[in-house]
């Protein structure tokens, strides 16, 4: 019997079904509801170091005289006191302090800044002899404490008459600053690709004004992240300053120490002060804190 074309077509193939959902809501497991307790428990342990210390700082300035010392100290005062603020600016020199160390932290940045951002371009762009030499020099400043650089320095602003002003205490600062602030602006100037620079050679502009309207207008987080460096260490700076500084020309922090006598300690006092210097520091860093952000990894990474 010959075959019909309903015989000759191919049976209807059904489709096979779909294959079944897959899952990604999973059980969180015992190991990692105990990983995520670790982090928020050793976050939580950073933050307590880190803040704690600045939180009775701050709370001990206001609080009473009798509830320095109690046996069983709270963290909240019973009662809030203005007095040792009091002392600090009726009974002493705060603000020719506060000047002080205004004036030599705004200068040391500022020397800092024109110098180590030229150095780190100049090491960055070209070769020269010694340009290794600089650099293993600049890293072995910071291999060995400060307290070594004391003596030496002291000799040498002591026989050019700087021992006791201002100028000497600068000038002590920029030498822990520097090498800091040269190394920072060398990663930065390594992260602007060379080509614009090379750009602008081509288009008649010599290396002084290529750098001038080419690189610096692109350094400028890694200005303001290196400019927070070194106004905080010039700022809360206190070896040098102490040996070097005399008479008014003291900082700061080194006039904590006179709230310290053989007699007394003035606990109030000393809160007080320590407070107010912590706030320039504070404004500084939130003012400037997106250019930190953005400056901590800039330098990182090579254009």
């Amino acid at each position: 019997m010959p075959s019909t074309l309903a015989d000759k077509a191919p049976a209807a193939v059904r489709p096979s079904p779909p294959p079944p959902a897959r899952t990604t809501d999973r059980p969180v497991g015992l190991g990692r509801v105990a990983a995520i307790a670790g982090r928020v428990v050793a976050l939580a342990l950073i933050v307590f170091f880190a803040v704690g210390p600045i939180l009775w700082m701050v709370l001990s300035s206001i609080r009473p005289a009798d509830e320095l010392f109690q046996p069983d100290p709270t963290l909240v005062p019973s009662t809030v006191t203005g007095e040792w603020y009091q002392e600090v600016f009726r009974g002493s020199e705060a603000m020719r302090w506060f000047a002080n160390s205004f004036v030599v932290a705004v200068v040391t940045t500022v020397i800092s800044l024109v110098v180590g951002t030229t150095a780190g371009y100049a090491v960055s762009r070209f070769t020269f002899p010694g340009r290794r030499a600089l650099l293993a020099g600049l890293s072995v400043a910071y291999l060995f404490p400060a307290i070594l650089l004391l003596v030496p320095l002291y000799l040498a602003l002591n026989s050019l008459g700087l021992v006791g002003g201002l100028p000497g205490i600068v000038i002590a600062h920029v030498t822990i600053t520097l090498p800091l602030t040269t190394w920072l602006m060398k990663s930065y100037v390594e992260a602007v690709p060379r080509e614009l620079e090379e750009a602008a050679w081509v288009d008649g502009l010599g290396y002084l004004r290529g750098f001038l309207t080419v690189t610096l207008p692109l350094l400028r987080t890694g200005l303001a992240t290196t400019a927070m460096f070194s106004f905080i260490l010039s700022w809360d700076e206190f070896l040098f300053a102490s040996v070097i500084g005399q008479g008014d020309n003291v900082t700061a922090p080194v006039a904590m120490a006179g709230f310290v006598t053989s007699f007394d300690i003035r606990w109030g006092a000393i809160m007080a002060l320590s407070t107010l210097v912590t706030v320039p520091v504070v404004v500084l860093f939130f003012v400037l804190q997106r250019y930190y952000e953005k400056g901590l990894t800039a330098g990182s990474v090579k254009g």
